[in-house]
């Protein structure tokens, strides 16, 4: 498969240099699609309400990492329901202050490819959302 490219923000990744849009493909298709599952909070896509995962959730379950990675299993389980085998959570943290839960997984397929992913890991500012 193919999709448009991501650069760090998140954003489509344009090549102002070569005036196209870079593509990605097998692994990296795979990856972006993932963490970009992992990084749509419930219902932010105004053309598809039904995509993203429940940060509230995430945070309302504090660091209980068991929960926390119940809840990634069934969301993922939800979304990739012929693709997805189990998550591990490698690392995670909770802000309360900031109401961020950051989290670090390893995500294996059904096809025995692991793919290694974080949700809410790069946080922009009110001033610079890109974190430059």
């Amino acid at each position: 498969m193919i999709a448009f490219g991501l650069d760090s923000t998140r954003d489509l990744d344009f090549d102002p240099n070569a005036g196209v849009f870079n593509m990605v493909t097998d692994d990296d298709e795979i990856s972006q699609k993932l963490s970009s599952l992992l990084n749509i909070n419930i219902a932010e896509l105004p053309w598809n309400e039904d995509i993203g995962l429940n940060h509230n959730e995430l945070l309302a379950s504090g660091d209980d990492k068991g929960v926390i990675q119940a809840i990634l299993s069934d969301y993922l389980e939800d979304q990739w329901p012929d693709l997805f085998d189990s998550v591990e959570i490698t690392n995670f943290s909770v802000d309360y202050q900031q109401r961020i839960t950051a989290l670090e997984a390893t995500v294996t397929l059904t096809t025995g490819q692991t793919i290694t992913t974080d949700v809410n890991s790069d946080e922009g500012d009110g001033e610079n959302a890109t974190n430059e």
